[in-house]
């Protein structure tokens, strides 16, 4: 009896140790081990974008780490550039392109940082197979100059008249304060022209030119046809100078004329006889005409005055002022 159990005993063991060898030999040949780390290759691990969850960037600049017999030999680069309306410098990153079953980006995404243009947020790419293994890029921000804002100015500003030779002399007036026009354009001529076919040669700052007659609308002018217009009085011209979403425009008024409208109806003028050292003042000797483009109303030919004492050898020299029967020179 003794005997029987000592063989059974025996063969127990035998069972277990065979059973135990069997389970270990069963794991060593598993179809689902993992392979060796060596086998995930870091240039898996490029960044195609680098979205950011507070703002869409303008532009953006990727650098790839440089990977040698997958180790990383140089950190790589990413230059984010945004718009010039953005304050904050707080941004996290939104998503990457990474196998996330394979690596690890720290910091993580969704995880803010602050950002700076002369200093870079280092992200990590890490293999999760091997923590050994990984790369590296260094991120800044750049953040776009404001816009500056867009001059609005006629710089330049010439008419030509019918004859295709008269040209006039220009004279600007800003911040006109007897008329509803930012400032003034006086356009001279020499002698008198047909005020109603006048050709505009035109240098403006801006974006967008127009102009109207009287009111009627502002109407694209195209520069380099050169239009032909009607300045003649009363009609009045004004040219809108407009930036380039149209938002902000400066207005020039016209004033076309030439350079001397009055003209004495004769050339000499008789006065009396005066001494040496005095005046004279009179009224009514001299008729004049108008030859300008705007007329001149209410006014009279009302004082003569010696404005230089005669001396011998030297014609006296008289001024002839015209003056509003309402006050004041003209």
């Amino acid at each position: 009896m003794k005997k029987m159990m000592k063989i059974l005993l025996k063969f127990k063991f035998t069972v277990f140790f065979i059973l135990l060898i069997s389970s270990c030999s069963s794991n060593d040949d598993s179809p689902e081990k993992q392979e060796p780390s060596e086998a995930i290759s870091l240039e898996k691990t490029k960044l195609t974008d680098f979205p950011l969850a507070e703002v869409a960037y303008l532009n953006i600049t990727i650098e790839h780490p440089v990977v040698e017999n997958n180790e990383e030999v140089e950190e790589g680069e990413i230059v984010i550039f945004l718009p010039h309306t953005v304050s904050s410098r707080t941004f996290s990153l939104k998503s990457t392109n990474l196998n996330t079953n394979n690596f690890d980006v720290f910091p993580s995404v969704g995880t803010q940082q602050l950002f700076s243009e002369t200093e870079t947020v280092k992200y990590t790419i890490t293999s999760k197979s091997n923590l050994e293994k990984s790369v590296h890029y260094n991120v800044k921000i750049v953040i776009a100059a404001a816009p500056q804002e867009e001059k609005l100015a006629i710089v330049d500003f010439e008419l030509l008249a019918n004859d295709n030779s008269s040209y006039t002399n220009i004279d600007f007036v800003k911040e006109a304060k007897q008329q509803t026009v930012d400032s003034l354009l006086f356009c001279l001529f020499p002698a008198s022209i047909d005020f109603s076919d006048l050709s505009p040669a035109i240098k403006y700052n801006g974006s967008i030119i127009e102009y109207q007659v009287n009111d009627e609308g502002y109407k694209e002018y195209v520069v380099s046809t050169g239009e032909r217009i009607n300045f003649k009085y009363p009609n009045v011209v004004d040219f809108k100078i407009s930036n380039k979403d149209n938002t902000k425009s400066v207005v020039y008024r016209i004033i076309v004329d030439i350079d001397r409208p009055i003209v004495l109806d004769k050339e000499e003028i008789t006065t009396i006889n005066i001494k040496k050292g005095s005046t004279y003042n009179g009224t009514n000797l001299a008729t004049w005409t108008n030859k300008g483009n705007y007329p001149i109303t209410t006014m009279s030919q009302n004082e003569y005055t010696n404005v230089v004492t005669p001396a011998a050898g030297i014609n006296n020299i008289f001024a002839l002022t015209l003056s509003k029967n309402s006050g004041g020179d003209i």
